[in-house]
């Protein structure tokens, strides 16, 4: 006998009755038997109104589970549509792996999803200048499970990097570093530097005018030139 999740009349019926054909897949060719375990996947107010249906008034289980649907029709849920996903943004501090296993569990749940509309859909709510959104604009995937290969592949390397990096200041000392563990008194906290070897300040050339006059002099022959502002958008700058 499979274990069911019961329906006590307050939960999602159409999720309920999904349960419940798949946990009798074996079954399914057998509408008599069907019907006849179908109660045992209720229980409280569900379990009572089954009961309480007239006898032989249940042909099949096709029509069980019209009037099943009949019956609790307000706990009909929804269906979701691609709108839904309009509304998901990247929160702050939210890891773009952790955003786009949230993005997948929710565009998982519209039927029919289209692909091509979720990704851009994506792009529009993730994080906007990060390195992985250029990608995208440069290039974008063609479906979801391509952007999930993607994403896992940028981390990847980044991962690799961070490890060479970190094992390239973990090997042998420089020779700089050497010298200077095997003669600590070459060092200045281990003795004080005499007035004679104290290094000599640097030397720059003096200005023959103030800084002020200098700056109304550039201004006055435009020297320096200010940019104007660059207007083009940033996924198209070179």
């Amino acid at each position: 006998m499979p274990k069911f999740i019961k329906f006590n009349g307050t939960g999602n019926l159409l999720q309920h009755l999904n349960h419940y054909t798949q946990n009798m897949t074996l079954e399914a060719h057998n509408d008599l038997f069907m019907c006849k375990i179908f109660p045992s996947s209720l229980k409280g107010v569900a379990l009572e109104w089954f009961k309480n249906r007239l006898c032989k008034s249940i042909p099949n289980f096709e029509s069980l589970c019209v009037a099943f649907l009949a019956q609790y029709c307000e706990n009909k849920k929804q269906k979701k549509t691609i709108a839904s996903l309009f509304t998901i943004r990247q929160m702050k501090g939210e890891g773009l792996q952790a955003f786009l296993t949230r993005f997948n569990m929710e565009s998982s749940g519209i039927p029919d999803c289209n692909q091509d509309t979720a990704i851009e859909v994506f792009k529009i709510a993730m994080v906007q200048g990060s390195r992985f959104h250029f990608s995208l604009v440069k290039k974008t995937s063609t479906n979801m499970s391509e952007l999930n290969s993607r994403l896992y592949q940028t981390r990847r390397k980044r991962s690799n990097q961070t490890a060479e990096g970190n094992s390239g200041h973990c090997g042998k000392p420089t020779e700089r570093t050497t010298e200077h563990l095997e003669d600590p008194a070459r060092t200045p906290s281990h003795r004080k530097m005499s007035p004679r070897e104290e290094v000599p300040a640097e030397r720059v050339t003096p200005l023959k005018v103030t800084l002020a006059g200098l700056y109304q002099e550039t201004k006055v022959r435009n020297i320096f030139q200010i940019l104007p502002p660059i207007r083009q958008p940033m996924e198209q700058r070179d």
